[in-house]
């Protein structure tokens, strides 16, 4: 994995006062023992999570938000700074030999691939999730949650500005208003939550982020099976879906019709994956006790199984360990053995400890008390 000097890419550390700070982040780069980071990538030196691999869309759309930008605009900041790698002057340290500089010019005004390799393929990210956002119809939910989301703030004004009403009379009709609100927007929040899922999750397999094949993505395809033969998926939120979706790489789709089909009576149902010698990759949901296909969607082509090269297994992502953390507290809840050996706040800081990812999601969603509501118990509260 490469890495760059400040001088080489000609980058100053104007944002953090003329000093260089670990883990810091500068035109994209992460900043960590002298040296910069491709765009976008966690430094392969840093101690952080997910050392060297590429930072999620999921995040990337965060940030974009918080500048006021698009995820678009940001990918192509990042596109246009790989640019300016290729063409940064590297005397001690030559490109090797599946380095593509093509299009890039360098300090001596030379542009093209050079001599002596063949330029790798590149990929455009940004026209893959432009194209992966376009055709999952993602926009058109978002414009109709919009569109009643603002509705809903209008007439909620309305009813508030009225010094006709009593305290009494507001209240409640803000309280009709919001719960029909809820109501009326509720599966378009589902929808948009999954469809995000998908084209994180196709982007992150198209570039190969993420191994359908890897130990951790076959763990959460077990665990997800465990939880769908318990019946513990019935009711699943459309942000559970989402969650299971990125730690697996099976579409949401998938996922629900396997919790669909195994809410029939007597059917008991299974997710399998198969691969191709090409690499390509099917995901079968199908009655695990008759062996009948269900449903199947093929996931594309994922890379290539005949190569025998063993893959390091990589660190979970927060989705993949949120999907962990749901699945662990659903087999706490109703288990009375598991129950004796460890108490809500045991688990619930074990939780924080594993999946330091998915700390935000805990502490607001798993709490010793709301594992304790969950659960049924009549003293929710404890000894807190």
């Amino acid at each position: 994995m490469a890495v760059y000097t400040p001088q080489e890419l000609k980058i100053t550390p104007v944002s953090t006062g003329g000093v260089w700070k670990q883990g810091a982040w500068y035109n994209g780069r992460q900043y960590w023992g002298g040296t910069l980071s491709e765009p976008n990538q966690i430094h392969p030196s840093s101690n952080q999570v997910g050392a060297g691999q590429q930072v999620s869309q999921e995040v990337v759309a965060q940030s974009a938000q918080a500048q006021g930008k698009t995820p678009e605009q940001l990918n192509q900041y990042f596109a246009d700074e790989r640019a300016r790698s290729a063409g940064a002057t590297r005397p001690s340290n030559p490109a090797p030999a599946n380095f593509s500089n093509a299009g890039a010019t360098g300090a001596s005004g030379a542009s093209g691939a050079g001599a002596g390799f063949t330029p790798a393929p590149t990929i455009n990210l940004p026209e893959i999730y432009k194209n992966l956002y376009a055709s999952s119809g993602i926009s058109d939910i978002e414009n109709d949650y919009s569109s009643k989301e603002k509705a809903y703030i209008e007439a909620k004004g309305k009813i508030n500005d009225n010094p006709f009403l009593s305290e009494a009379t507001r209240v409640g009709r803000v309280a009709k208003l919001e719960s029909l609100f809820n109501e009326r927007t509720a599966n378009l929040k589902n929808d948009i939550a999954t469809r995000k899922a998908d084209i994180e999750t196709q982007l992150n397999l198209q570039t190969k982020q993420f191994d359908i094949n890897s130990q951790q993505a076959k763990m959460a395809l077990d665990q997800f099976n465990t939880l769908l033969q318990a019946g513990a998926l019935t009711g699943a939120s459309g942000e559970d879906i989402a969650n299971i979706t990125r730690a697996t790489g099976i579409s949401s789709s998938m996922i629900q019709s396997a919790i669909t089909a195994s809410q029939k009576k007597d059917v008991k149902t299974q997710v399998i994956t198969s691969t191709q010698d090409d690499g390509t990759v099917t995901a079968t949901v199908i009655n695990s006790e008759t062996g009948e296909i269900i449903a199947k969607n093929n996931l594309g082509r994922i890379g290539n199984q005949q190569t025998g090269t063993a893959k390091e297994p990589k660190p979970q992502t927060e989705g993949e360990q949120k999907a962990s953390v749901l699945s662990s507290v659903n087999s706490y809840l109703g288990n009375e053995s598991f129950q004796a050996q460890i108490s809500p706040e045991d688990l619930y800081n074990k939780l924080i400890s594993t999946y330091p990812e998915a700390f935000d999601y805990i502490t607001t969603t798993w709490t010793p008390t709301q594992i304790r509501i969950a659960n049924g118990e009549n003293n929710p509260y404890g000894n807190q």
